[in-house]
């Protein structure tokens, strides 16, 4: 079985694309009922027998479980869909018995998580703070909607972040300049858990990802293995907790589809914590644009003797690239004026075309005050294609109201080799 994993995610720290990368599969899924490549789009089935179901019968299969597993990949439009639909079944026959744990949630955050799904924080504080622990939040926006309007407990999952991201893209196409003086609090000490070392099949897979990239000495490839084992750890040992502390209830837990395929990543380690039977639901992506392709790279993870799933939820891709609204500049926090300092305008962006400049600060958008990057990010993200507005840029010590219509950015495409 080939995968294919985007190179969107390569910027980021190696363990990071061994558990979340999103992938084309191909193959047959280790079943001998079924070929994958001709399953239709939400045709899902049961990986034991072959045997499909509605999406009425698996929220009953599931019902079942006090843990429910369902693999991602994160900028799939679809895969989360399937996720809110098997979220909401499992609502309605379980009321107040539910809770959802996430991956993309790190546990300095739980307090946010739990103010959000008791409705005690605003759409805005929660992005502020969710977009310190992950990011995408468009992709999400419909899950975490749900489970505010339901209450459902937010149980936060993941270790804090072992390394500083590389560059974030909240208000446009290129990275956000941090300076380097501004002091933050240290977030709360991780508990420590138990790492099991001990699963060569899980260790098999895992080198695949860091063989896709080059070559690479023993001790890198120890560390690797490791940040993947304490992520995987850590994140069970967060479910187990949860359980251990709330039994007979059932938790649905979304991540990445390699930190869940197979087993060997979460769920075997939550067992061997808390041994509740528990199934696994993945939506695979049977159908990948060809216009997106060429932001794959190629990884041959091993065959194992292993069901990778109890269901597969076959899915085409999607995402909201194209649908990202983007000013298209480089900007910093600003104090003195208050606001967003723009270093750098890209060509034939948003932001140039309504005249904003390198050494503007950004006051405000719409009237809505910008004191911070987070500010510029958040207003920016609930415009619309097409829509016109103003943004408010103070230069020389001059006041400047421009004329803006947000738009998104179009990446540059690689050009075809001949």
């Amino acid at each position: 079985m080939r995968a294919i994993f985007s190179l969107a995610l390569i910027a980021l720290p190696l363990f990071f694309i061994a558990g979340c990368a999103s992938q084309e599969v191909k193959g047959d899924f280790n079943s001998p009922y079924f070929n994958l490549g001709e399953l239709k789009e939400n045709e899902i089935v049961h990986l034991a027998t072959g045997r499909t179901f509605t999406e009425a019968e698996l929220v009953d299969y599931l019902s079942r479980f006090n843990v429910i597993y369902i693999g991602e990949a994160h900028d799939s439009v679809n895969d989360h869909a399937a996720q809110l639909k098997i979220l909401k079944g499992l609502y309605d026959k379980f009321p107040g018995q539910i809770a959802l744990g996430m991956e993309m949630l790190r546990l300095p955050y739980q307090e946010a998580a739990t103010k959000w799904s008791s409705g005690e924080l605003s759409e805005k504080d929660f992005l502020r703070e969710w977009t310190k622990s992950w990011g995408q939040y468009e992709y999400y926006k419909e899950i975490l909607g749900f489970v505010r309007e339901k209450k459902i407990p937010l149980v936060a999952l993941n270790r804090e972040k072992s390394k500083k991201p590389m560059g974030e893209l909240p208000a446009g196409h290129a990275p956000v300049e941090k300076k380097a003086e501004e002091a933050k609090p240290a977030p709360p000490s991780e508990p420590e858990v138990e790492i099991d070392e001990n699963d060569p099949y899980y260790e098999a897979y895992i080198d695949s990802f860091f063989a896709g990239h080059g070559e690479m000495g023993p001790d890198v490839k120890r560390t690797f293995l490791l940040g993947q084992l304490k992520w995987d750890e850590t994140m069970a040992d967060s479910a187990a907790r949860f359980l251990t502390a709330n039994p007979g209830k059932k938790i649905v837990i979304l991540a990445g589809g390699n930190h869940v395929r197979y087993g060997f990543g979460i769920p075997r380690r939550v067992f061997r914590r808390v041994p509740e039977p528990y199934a696994i639901v993945e939506p695979v992506i049977v159908q990948y644009p060809e216009e997106k392709k060429d932001r794959l790279m190629d990884v041959d993870p091993p065959s194992l003797p292993l069901r990778t799933a109890d269901f597969i939820w076959p899915v085409t891709y999607k995402d909201l690239a194209d649908e990202k609204i983007m000013l298209g500049v480089m900007i910093q926090d600003s104090t003195e004026p208050v606001g967003v300092k723009v270093n750098k305008v890209m060509d034939g962006s948003t932001a140039q075309k309504a005249g904003i400049a390198a050494e503007d600060v950004i006051t405000s958008i719409d009237g809505a005050e910008i004191k911070e990057v987070f500010d510029l990010s958040y207003e920016i993200q609930g415009k619309k294609k097409g829509q016109e507005g103003s943004v408010t840029v103070l230069r020389g010590g001059e006041t400047k109201i421009l004329r803006v219509t947000f738009d998104v950015i179009e990446q540059p495409k690689e050009k075809e080799k001949p």
